[in-house]
């Protein structure tokens, strides 16, 4: 007999609905169903959404809210969501209600730690750069419009990462990529961390690493590197 937790009517005037519970149910019945993955992509997009609204920062991280949601749904789909053991206990029971408090708790803890981490990583970059000079002594200092670049790693540093970390999370999304593999690259870009960092950190030899990576790679060179920017 499944168990719902309550009746779709407490449900409902809980401020609960049972799509992104059955959402996650259908996936973790198949997970190899695309229609299944697409499903609770559009589901985890609303609530992240929903919890990380555009304009809602001020400060160092104004502006930054697709980005920051960007990296914690990497980091929900890689840790937050498959190391949640009340979603796994809720998921054995088939109980709607605890599956969807958890998912929004490792969405909220996701959000949190991505925030976190992109603080620290920019005020590291005003630190390197805050030079006090004037920027009109400067001339190599300027800045060229991404319409004038043909190829991605003609781009901004800044711009490349967001547009490889976006990639990232449409592959996770679309299954090209497992979760745990695409992490590690995140993780090593925005720490500076290398292979034999990463392994120690995750107590795995750095050859494991490697092995890890290499599908990471590929689908960056296949699919990101072939990109052309026209000059316009």
């Amino acid at each position: 007999m499944i168990d719902t937790g309550k009746s779709a009517a407490s449900s409902k005037s809980a401020g609960y609905s049972p799509d992104v519970a059955l959402a996650w149910l259908n996936f973790c019945d198949d997970r190899e169903n695309r229609a299944a993955n697409d499903q609770l992509a559009v589901q985890l997009d609303m609530i992240f959404k929903e919890r990380l609204p555009d304009n809602h920062y001020d400060g160092i991280l104004i502006g930054r809210e697709e980005e920051v949601r960007q990296e914690a749904y990497l980091l929900a789909a890689s840790k937050y969501l498959a190391g949640n053991p009340e979603l796994i206990a809720a998921t054995a029971a088939r109980n709607h209600l605890g599956i969807e408090s958890q998912i929004r708790r490792s969405v909220g803890g996701s959000i949190k730690s991505a925030a976190q981490t992109l603080k620290k990583r920019i005020k590291r970059h005003w630190q390197l750069h805050s030079y006090g000079e004037n920027i009109d002594g400067y001339p190599q200092a300027v800045c060229t419009h991404p319409a004038c670049h043909t190829s991605l790693w003609d781009l901004p540093y800044s711009a490349q990462r967001q547009m490889v970390f976006a990639a990232l999370r449409a592959a996770i999304r679309k299954k090209l990529l497992h979760a745990r593999n695409a992490r590690i690259l995140i993780d090593m870009i925005n720490e500076g961390l290398t292979q034999s960092e990463i392994a120690r950190r995750l107590g795995i030899s750095r050859a494991a690493i490697h092995q890890r990576l290499e599908p990471v790679r590929k689908y960056v060179k296949d699919h990101i590197e072939t990109q052309e920017f026209p000059r316009s």
